[in-house]
C-alpha cells in the first residue's frame, strides 16, 4: 500500500494543499547558487503535487524523497502573519520558524548564549512584564515619564538579585549582565508595540502612528470640482505697517502685530477658491465664514498701485475664469479641531447656508489636509520669506532680519500685502502643480468643467446674499412699558434695537422675537415673529446707528464702558470714542491691529443691502443730522447769551467805577 501525500491530509485549508494560491517568490533577486537550489526545489515540489512518484522527482530535480517532505512541510506553515509561507519556504537560508534553546542538544555550544535570555524570560514571566510596562510605560510602573535602555537594564539587574539569581547563573554571569540581550529584546517590543512605543517620541510621533497609514483612512476617490475642499489658516511671516492720525490730528506709521491668512482649497485640482485675511491675534468663526463667503462669490480683482505688479493672464480665480463656477459650493470641507471651526455661527451656515458636511478629522494631524498644508509651504518660501520684512520660519531663521525695522523703513503696507497677497494666489491658479501631472489647477478644471461636465452645485438665488454668509440667529424678548409709558424696543449686547413699527405694537411687550444678526454690521437688526413671519428691521438707538461695527467691537467697547475706561454721552459716536482709546494708550503698537480691524469695517459697505434696511439707515442718519442741527443751534444760543451777559455785567462794571 503506497504512503499518502501531505497535502492528502485532514485539516489542512484550500491555500495549504493548492500551489496555485501560495505567495510567489522574485526570483531575479536571489544569488546564483540560491536562484538554482530554488528552482530545483520548486520543481520538486509542484512534481510532488502533481503526483509523480518520488523515484522520478529525485531523478529530475535531485531532491531526495525525505528533503522533499521536510521542504513541503515548510511550503503549508503559516507565517507571523497568518499567511501560508508556499514558495516563500523554499528560499535557501530562510528561516520559517522562532530558534529555540535545546538544552538537551548535542550541537549545543556551552560558551554561546543564543537563547539563553529568552529562556530566562520564560522562566520569569514576572520580570519580561516589568521590562514592557518600563519600556511601555504601563502601570505606573515608574514616574519617568520615557525611561531609557540603561536604567531599564539598572531595575531588570535589581529584580534579578531580587529573586535570588547569584552571579553564576544567566544573565549576572556575563560581562555586560544581558544588555545587550536586553537592548535587543526592547527593539523587539517596540516593534510588536508600533503605536505606544511611538508615544515615547512625544505626541506628534504617536497621532501619526495612531491614525496616518492604516487602510485607506476614508480617502474617497477626488474627481468632481468642489467635491472636497480643505480650509485652514498661516500666520503670514512678516510685519506691516498702517498709517493712522492720533487724536491730535498728527500723522503716524505703525507696524501691525503678526496676523492671519485663511484659505479654502479644492483637493481634486488644486484650484484656490478664496481667502481671506484676519487682524486679529486669533481668528474667529466670523473669519472662518469671511473666508468661505470669499470662496463662493464672484471674486474682483484688485486695483494695484505697486509699480511692476501684474496679474498672470493663464492665473486667476475660478468664479472669476468661469461664469458656470459663480456661487458655486462644495460637498465637504476639512477643518482641524480649532475652536472656531466649531462655533455655532460656522456650524450652522456650513450645514443650513452652503449645505456641505464639514469634516474635523483626527486632532493633532496636518497631514490629513496636506494638500492645504503644501499650499502654504509654497506661499512662504514665494512671497513672505522673500520679502524685506519677513520673520522667517522661526527666531533662528537667517531670512529674518530686523524685520520691523525694514518694514518702516522701506514702508512695506498692509495695502501692499493684500495686493501681493491677490497676485500671487491668482498666479499660483494658472501654473503648472506637479500633483496634478504638471497641469495648472485652473486648466484641470476647466476639463472636468467642460470637457467632461463634471460641474459642482451652486447655491440657489434666494441664498445668494453677502449679508446671509455672517448671519446668526438669537431669541430676545421685547421690553417696555404701558405704565411708564416706555415704547417697545429690544436689548442687545448693550444697545437698544426700535423701530417706528415696533413702536406701535405693544401687545408684543414681553413677547420673544427672532433676530437674524450679521455679526459684521450691528447698525440693524432682522426681526421676525415666533410663526416665522417676517416683522421688519430694527435700528441700533443714538450714534450706534451711524459707523459700521462688528459683534468684536461693540464687545470690546461694552467692556471697556463696564471698567470705566472709556465713556460716551448721546452726541458721541461710540467708534471714534473707541479708536480714540486705542491711540492714546501708552502702548499704541499692542492696539494697531484692533484700529485698523475697526477702520477696515467701517470702511466696508455692504453691496445688497435689502431696500428696508438702508431706508432704516438713512432715516436714522437725517434723525441725527436733524439733532446735530438742533444742538449747534442751541450752543450758538447759549454762547449769544453769555455774551450778552458778559457785556451788561461789564456796563454795570464801568458805571460802579465811574
Amino acid at each position: 500500500m503506497s504512503r499518502s501525500r501531505i497535502y492528502e491530509q485532514d485539516g489542512l485549508e484550500p491555500d495549504q494543499a493548492n500551489p496555485e494560491l501560495w505567495p510567489s517568490v522574485d526570483e531575479n533577486v536571489l544569488h546564483e547558487n540560491a536562484h538554482t537550489l530554488f528552482v530545483q526545489r520548486k520543481n520538486a515540489v509542484l512534481m510532488y503535487f502533481q503526483r509523480e512518484s518520488l523515484d522520478s522527482i529525485q531523478h529530475t530535480t535531485g531532491v531526495s524523497p525525505r528533503n522533499l517532505r521536510r521542504l513541503v512541510q515548510r511550503c503549508i506553515q503559516y507565517d507571523l502573519d497568518g499567511v501560508v509561507l508556499g514558495f516563500r519556504g523554499l528560499i535557501p537560508q530562510k528561516n520559517v520558524k522562532k530558534y529555540e534553546l535545546d538544552l538537551l542538544g548535542q550541537k549545543r555550544n556551552k560558551d554561546q548564549k543564543t537563547g539563553e535570555f529568552n529562556r530566562f524570560l520564560e522562566m520569569h514571566p514576572d520580570i519580561k512584564d516589568m521590562v514592557e510596562d518600563l519600556y511601555l510605560g504601563r502601570k505606573n510602573r515608574s514616574l519617568e515619564p520615557v525611561m531609557k535602555v540603561k536604567h531599564i537594564h539598572k531595575r531588570f539587574v535589581d529584580q534579578c538579585r531580587e529573586k535570588g539569581i547569584t552571579l553564576s547563573e544567566y544573565p549576572l554571569n556575563t560581562k555586560w549582565m544581558g544588555y545587550k540581550a536586553l537592548q535587543r529584546y526592547i527593539k523587539q517590543i517596540a516593534e510588536r508595540n508600533f503605536k505606544k512605543a511611538a508615544a515615547r517620541y512625544g505626541k506628534d510621533a504617536f497621532h501619526r502612528a495612531n491614525r496616518v497609514g492604516e487602510e485607506d483612512q476614508n480617502q474617497l476617490s477626488n474627481l468632481f470640482p468642489y467635491q472636497k475642499v480643505q480650509f485652514d489658516a498661516h500666520r503670514i511671516d512678516g510685519f506691516f505697517t498702517v498709517d493712522i492720525d492720533t487724536p491730535d490730528g498728527d500723522p503716524m506709521t505703525l507696524t501691525l502685530e503678526r496676523f492671519w491668512i485663511l484659505t479654502i482649497i479644492d483637493v481634486s485640482n488644486r484650484c484656490i477658491l478664496g481667502y481671506s485675511v484676519s487682524l486679529n491675534r486669533e481668528y474667529g468663526g466670523s473669519d472662518v465664514m469671511h473666508c468661505a463667503r470669499n470662496a463662493i462669490m464672484p471674486h474682483k480683482r484688485l486695483e494695484l498701485t505697486i509699480p511692476g505688479l501684474s496679474y498672470h493672464p493663464p492665473g486667476g480665480f475660478p468664479s472669476e475664469k468661469f461664469p458656470e463656477l459663480e456661487w458655486a459650493v462644495w460637498d465637504v470641507i476639512c477643518l482641524d479641531n480649532a475652536k472656531s471651526h466649531y462655533a455655532k455661527m460656522v456650524q450652522d451656515r456650513l450645514t443650513n447656508l452652503i449645505g456641505c458636511t464639514p469634516n474635523f478629522g483626527p486632532v493633532a494631524l496636518p497631514m490629513r489636509r496636506g494638500v492645504i498644508e503644501r499650499y502654504f509651504k509654497t506661499l512662504a518660501e514665494n512671497l513672505f520669506h522673500r520679502l524685506p520684512n519677513t520673520t522667517g520660519s522661526g527666531p533662528d531663521d537667517p531670512r529674518r532680519n530686523n524685520p520691523e525695522k525694514n518694514a518702516l523703513r522701506l514702508n512695506i503696507t498692509y495695502e501692499h500685502l493684500l495686493q501681493l497677497i491677490d497676485v500671487m494666489i491668482s498666479n499660483y491658479n494658472g501654473t503648472p502643480h506637479g500633483g496634478i501631472y504638471h497641469q495648472t489647477p485652473l486648466e484641470l478644471l476647466e476639463k472636468r468643467i467642460q470637457l467632461r461636465g463634471l460641474l459642482p452645485r451652486r447655491l440657489e438665488e434666494e441664498k445668494r446674499s453677502e449679508m446671509l454668509f455672517m448671519q446668526t440667529q438669537i431669541n430676545r424678548t421685547v421690553r417696555g412699558s404701558l405704565l411708564s409709558g416706555r415704547k417697545p424696543y429690544i436689548q442687545y449686547e448693550g444697545v437698544e434695537y426700535r423701530s417706528e413699527k415696533l413702536a406701535n405694537s405693544a401687545h408684543l411687550i414681553k413677547h420673544e422675537l427672532v433676530l437674524h444678526v450679521n455679526v459684521d454690521d450691528l447698525r440693524t437688526l432682522k426681526a421676525f415673529l415666533p410663526d416665522g413671519s417676517e416683522f421688519g428691521y430694527l435700528t441700533a438707538c443714538g450714534r450706534w446707528s451711524l459707523t459700521p461695527h462688528s459683534l468684536q467691537t461693540r464687545r470690546a467697547i461694552n467692556s471697556l464702558v463696564q471698567r470705566k475706561l472709556i465713556h460716551y454721552t448721546t452726541w458721541d459716536d461710540p467708534i471714534f470714542v473707541y479708536t480714540d482709546y486705542l491711540l492714546s494708550r501708552e502702548n499704541t503698537k499692542k492696539s494697531i491691529n484692533k484700529i485698523t480691524q475697526v477702520k477696515e469695517i467701517s470702511k466696508q459697505k455692504l453691496t445688497d443691502e435689502a431696500e428696508e434696511q438702508t431706508n432704516a439707515l438713512e432715516e436714522a442718519r437725517a434723525q441725527h443730522e436733524l439733532l446735530d442741527k438742533v444742538r449747534e443751534e442751541q450752543i450758538n444760543r447759549e454762547k449769544i447769551n453769555e455774551m450778552d451777559n458778559y457785556e451788561r455785567l461789564l456796563k454795570q462794571f464801568k458805571t460802579k467805577m465811574y
